[in-house]
């Protein structure tokens, strides 16, 4: 089973590709840059939000390198999905994933970020051309399914899905599906 990393990352991304809107320490060393064909820039991170505040920058750079691309039969505008600058678009997707809730987490012991396998994620992101991107997104390295992983089983306790093996907890009972 894929790790909630890149699974949540993608699903969340697809979410604000399609709803305008629902996109601390040491977060990066490196300012990641995309190129519309090309892959990640050499990254580092220490901690959970670190990684994900690299990963919307990834998202962004690419995003905003690509605009001029951006297909015209969307029923929606670049800048509404996107936002008007690259910075924007990393707060509207952070404000999204919520990285506070994935660090309170992983200090329950409910969930494991590996730094290891962020740094591998961060490093192997690689594009295609602008046309690609807007048709199939970025291709994630084998590791960005291995950063931040679930471990309570189904049944178990949770507050949110980052807890979650299945990546799924019923809002309702507070167990994992």
């Amino acid at each position: 089973m894929r790790s909630l990393g890149i699974c949540l990352l993608v699903c969340l991304t697809a979410c604000v590709a399609e709803v305008s809107g629902t996109h601390q320490e040491s977060e990066q060393n490196e300012t990641p840059t995309g190129t519309g064909s090309g892959g990640g820039a050499e990254t580092t991170t220490t901690t959970p939000t670190g990684y994900l505040r690299q990963i919307a920058g990834i998202y962004c750079t690419e995003s905003f390198s690509c605009q001029g691309e951006w297909p015209a039969d969307r029923t929606y505008t670049f800048a509404s999905q996107w936002g008007a600058s690259e910075d924007a678009c990393v707060d509207t997707l952070l404000t999204g994933w919520n990285p506070a809730a994935i660090e309170t987490e992983i200090a329950k012991g409910r969930a494991m970020y590996d730094g290891s396998a962020g740094v591998a994620c961060l490093n192997g992101v690689t594009f295609g051309t602008c046309s690609d991107y807007w048709t199939a997104g970025i291709h994630w390295a084998e590791a960005c399914y291995h950063v931040i992983i679930g471990l309570v089983p189904a049944g178990g306790a949770c507050d949110n899905l980052y807890a979650c093996a299945s990546q799924s907890c019923d809002a309702t009972t507070h167990t994992c599906l």
